[in-house]
């Protein structure tokens, strides 16, 4: 069983037992667990399931196992004959996930319906016009 799951924005195939580096910072100490409800598809060996209605059940339980930061990346500018040269660099922040579980259930029907006769509307009763005459 595999779900497709959006997290910060951005959306992961995942199954359970699989480990994922996430592109931000989750505020979560290592070693806590979280829960995803954005879940988008849901796959099993014989069942597919899009259905937003179906799938608002389904959550995706993740463990954090480390916080870490990714290799810098480093930008120049520069323009030619001007003497305009910048240079910056950026190390982006990164999360390590293992899935869990993928867990939904059975959303619980209404009971008891009721079963309301509505009153026939009215219909506005036809404006009559009056023609005024020329002289």
């Amino acid at each position: 069983m595999f779900a497709i799951v959006e997290i910060y924005g951005k959306q992961y195939k995942v199954a359970k037992g699989d480990t994922l580096l996430v592109d931000s910072k989750i505020d979560i100490e290592v070693g806590k667990t979280l829960k995803f409800d954005n879940v988008i598809a849901v796959s099993n060996k014989d069942t597919n399931i899009f259905n937003p209605k179906e799938l608002d059940t389904y959550k995706v339980s993740v463990k954090v196992l480390e916080h870490k930061r990714a290799n810098k990346v480093t930008v120049i500018k520069k323009k030619r004959r001007k003497g305009y040269q910048r240079k910056n660099g950026h190390r982006q922040d990164l999360t390590m996930l293992e899935i869990q579980s993928i867990t939904g259930s059975k959303a619980k029907k209404a009971v008891a319906k009721t079963t309301k006769v509505a009153a026939p509307k009215k219909k506005p009763a036809a404006k009559k016009k009056v023609a005024e005459k020329k002289k």
